[in-house]
């Protein structure tokens, strides 16, 4: 497999570290996941659980791995466009594949549900509730077109074909924003 930037995005509790870690076992691809970076972060008092400082932080490492020429797994619910677009021009920047996967789960009460008994991933580190998700639901950006999606009403294992084929298939491609940029300024000085 070429380098490969693969990015696993979605709400909390749609799947995307349990789907993210099955990956990187079967490429043995290291995962580089925003609530490990900002539970650390947090821990040494460098910023505040909720900033976005751990998304410059894997985007960052992800950098060094392509320019290496690795491929490596970003797991973070990336809800705008910007860190979105950042990813893919990194990947770019290093004629490397990008592959990005949406996991979320049609069904709101299995979901729910499963938010009440989710896998603690990262140690010393609380996910985030049925109403954070809710909440995100107002300023979470579509994805349309620009990834793979894999909802979680499926056991892993039955996604899990697919997802890997997606990613052995990907190419070099850039991430479409969905919603405008802001116009810059164009007058001259």
């Amino acid at each position: 497999m070429n380098p490969t930037l693969i990015l696993f995005a979605g709400m909390p509790g749609s799947g995307k570290t349990t789907l993210a870690r099955m990956l990187a076992r079967e490429l043995n691809v290291p995962v580089f996941a925003k609530d490990r970076v900002q539970r650390v972060l947090r821990d040494h008092n460098l910023a505040d659980a909720s900033s976005g400082d751990g998304y410059y932080i894997i985007l960052d490492m992800a950098d060094e791995q392509l320019s290496l020429g690795l491929s490596v797994i970003l797991d973070a619910t990336f809800p705008l466009d910007h860190f979105r677009t950042v990813a893919s021009e990194i990947a770019a920047r290093h004629r490397a594949n990008f592959a990005a996967i949406y996991c979320t789960c049609s069904d709101d009460t299995v979901w729910q549900e499963r938010m009440t008994h989710r896998v603690q991933y990262v140690p010393g580190w609380k996910p985030v509730g049925w109403d954070d998700v809710v909440r995100m639901r107002d300023y979470y950006q579509p994805w349309n077109d620009n990834a793979l999606v894999v909802d979680s009403l499926y056991l892993p294992e039955e996604n899990f074909p697919k997802l890997l084929e997606y990613v052995r298939q990907a190419g070099p491609r850039m991430y479409v924003a969905v919603q405008p940029l802001p116009e810059r300024d164009q007058r001259k000085r």
